[in-house]
């Protein structure tokens, strides 16, 4: 267990770095790309970057953000007992029912990945399936909540690339049990949507994004928690595989899902237009800002953005295929379970 920990922690810190650079360094820019402009003035922008206005724009529909906050407030309480039942459910009787063989190997999988294979050893097809479907409707709930379902360019963008991420590390597990990794990354995705409702079920979703979008301070504690939590469904993910494949091989199977997933949606948008792409989720958002006085904020996005993602997401497959195919074949006398 000693080895097998030591291997986990190179493997979670090796996806940590990955995980900081596709999604750290991407928050950063973000966040330092920002402008606060006063009520009728415009950004001065060159060819070289889109301007996105975020907020300020038109009036929010009271009635809806406040329905939009209920279910924030319903999505969360799920999420917070779908936690509970696996914190609990190997001391009760919560063990015998169904579901809590899930629950319980989805919270020690985001909690202790080193434990996630043991934890779905006989797990029955529907524990399975709700290791799936659980993490995946509570993230386009989320996703669906914080927009106020008016954002279908947003929520194919997140899910799209995502579900890359997944069809990608599911490929290179091969014939080996997908359960483990799904459970630790799956129990890391409800951590993190757990963090994301917060701010919605307290106000609402355009009452949270005025403030995380117009405060500083708040916007910097909740992207860095944001982040963080994003790169230990990562470190999570590495971490559950060592077991199974060894720790150079799990960081470049988390490596290649995570370029993978960031590069595809990049170039499908590219290919599209970063222009268009960014005014239709532009425009699907504006009803979002309407609570916020102004000053304006304005996000400006390099033009050729989505190449760079892109690239950034190539590279990250390839050094993820030179780690990942040496070790899958150097390890044909795994157990499979």
């Amino acid at each position: 267990m000693a080895t097998v920990t030591r291997r986990g922690i190179l493997a979670g810190v090796a996806a940590a770095v990955a995980g900081v650079l596709a999604v750290g360094l991407v928050t950063a820019v973000v966040l330092t790309t920002l402008q606060l402009l006063p009520a009728g003035q415009t950004p001065v922008v060159d060819d070289t970057t889109i301007a996105v206005q975020l907020t300020g724009a038109d009036e929010a529909d009271a009635g809806r953000d406040t329905l939009m906050a209920w279910l924030a407030r319903g999505i969360l309480v799920l999420a917070l007992v779908w936690g509970v039942i696996g914190m609990f459910a190997a001391r009760t009787r919560l063990v015998r029912r169904p579901g809590a063989a899930a629950a319980r190997a989805s919270w020690l999988g985001s909690t202790r990945p080193w434990r996630a294979r043991e934890s779905t050893l006989g797990l029955l097809q529907l524990d399975k399936w709700l290791l799936i479907l659980v993490p995946g409707a509570l993230l386009v709930g989320t996703r669906a909540v914080q927009t106020s379902f008016l954002s279908w360019v947003h929520l194919v963008i997140v899910m799209s690339g995502w579900c890359v991420a997944v069809l990608v590390l599911r490929a290179l597990v091969g014939a080996r049990s997908p359960w483990p990794v799904l459970a630790a990354a799956g129990g890391a995705v409800v951590l993190r949507c757990v963090w994301a409702l917060i701010p919605v079920a307290i106000g609402g979703p355009a009452a949270a994004w005025s403030a995380l979008w117009t405060e500083p301070v708040l916007r910097w504690i909740y992207a860095l928690v944001a982040a963080l939590l994003l790169v230990w469904v990562f470190v999570a993910a590495a971490w559950a595989l060592v077991m199974q494949v060894g720790a150079k091989a799990a960081t470049g199977f988390v490596l290649a899902a995570i370029g993978a997933g960031l590069a595809l949606p990049a170039l499908v948008i590219a290919l599209i237009g970063d222009g268009a792409v960014a005014d239709a989720w532009a425009t699907s958002l504006a009803p979002l800002g309407g609570l916020a006085p102004a000053p304006f904020v304005w996000l400006e996005v390099p033009v050729a953005g989505a190449w760079w993602a892109a690239t950034a997401g190539g590279l990250l497959c390839v050094v993820g295929a030179v780690l990942a195919f040496p070790g899958r074949s150097s390890d044909t006398g795994s157990r499979r379970a």
